[in-house]
């Protein structure tokens, strides 16, 4: 990776410029239709994602850091229901 990457990733931003965040802009189903790839950042919790996907939000619309905790999240998930 390049160093910029690098660096945006360990401040926790993302590499697009336009985001939809769920603490600055409410995500709705039509806000979620509209958004290009990899631009939105979904709160890490379980209920957040839970309410993510009701909405027809889908993992390639996430940004890099929320699909990576996506991935935790389930990975734990799924520890502890063994």
């Amino acid at each position: 990776m390049s160093g910029g990457i690098e660096q945006q990733l360990q401040k926790n931003t993302s590499l697009f410029d336009k985001v939809l965040d769920g603490t600055k802009v409410e995500l709705t189903k039509k806000n979620i239709e509209m958004a290009d790839k990899n631009s939105i950042n979904v709160v890490n919790n379980g209920f957040a994602y839970d309410e993510y996907f009701k909405m027809g939000g889908t993992v390639a619309k996430m940004t890099f850091q929320s699909t990576k905790n996506f991935k935790d999240f389930v990975k734990n998930r799924s520890q502890e229901n063994n």
